[in-house]
C-alpha cells in the first residue's frame, strides 16, 4: 500500500510541475491596441516606435510595454521599484520586428523631423546601415543603447531642468 501511495504522490507532483508554464523569455507577442504604455498610459497602437521590457518581480516575469522608446528610457532611468529588468526590446523601425536593444542601433533625431507617439524622435534599427540611411532622411545621431540612455537624459534635462529632490535641491540624474 505504501508503494502505491508513493507512486500516486510522485505522479501528482509530476503532473503539477508539467502544468507550470515556462518562464517568459525573448520578445513579447504584442497585438496593437491591447496594451497600455507602462509610462504614459496611452494604448500602444504604433509598432515602429514601440518597445518592451521583460521584468521579474517576486519570481514572476512579465512584459512592460511602451508606445515610444523615450517612455521606456525615462522609466528605466527613474527605476522600477522591486523589479529586475531581464531584457529590453525595441521594434525595428523598418521591418517592425523585435530586436534586443543590445543588438540595435538607434537614431535620435529632432522630433519635428522624426515623429514618434510621445515626441522623443527615437527609433531603433536592426542594422547600423539602416540607421545611417534613416539618418540621411531625418538627420540626428546614430548610437548604441548605452549612449542613447545618456543622450536622452541630457536632452530631458536641457528641456525640463534637473529634477528636484524632496528637500528642493537638484537631484541626481533623471527627468522631472
Amino acid at each position: 500500500m505504501k508503494k502505491a501511495s508513493c507512486i500516486v504522490i510522485a505522479l501528482a507532483a509530476l503532473l503539477l510541475s508539467a502544468c507550470e508554464p515556462a518562464p517568459l523569455s525573448g520578445p513579447p507577442d504584442m497585438p496593437l491596441g491591447r496594451h497600455e504604455c507602462k509610462a504614459c498610459g496611452m494604448l500602444v497602437s504604433e509598432d515602429r516606435c514601440s518597445s518592451a521590457l521583460l521584468v521579474e518581480s517576486n519570481g514572476r516575469r512579465e512584459y512592460f510595454f511602451y508606445d515610444d522608446l523615450g517612455c521606456m528610457l525615462d522609466q528605466v532611468r527613474k527605476g522600477l521599484e522591486n523589479t529586475t529588468i531581464v531584457n529590453h526590446f525595441a521594434h525595428d523601425y523598418n521591418s517592425r520586428s523585435w530586436v534586443s536593444v543590445a543588438d540595435a542601433t538607434f537614431l535620435f533625431a529632432d522630433p519635428a523631423k522624426l515623429q514618434t507617439p510621445m515626441g522623443s524622435g527615437i527609433v531603433a534599427f536592426s542594422t547600423s546601415a539602416d540607421a545611417e540611411q534613416a539618418k540621411a532622411t531625418f538627420g540626428g545621431r546614430t548610437m548604441s543603447y548605452a549612449d542613447l540612455a545618456e543622450a536622452r537624459r541630457v536632452w530631458m534635462e536641457e528641456r525640463y531642468g534637473r529634477p528636484k529632490s524632496q528637500d528642493g535641491q537638484p537631484a541626481g540624474k533623471g527627468p522631472p
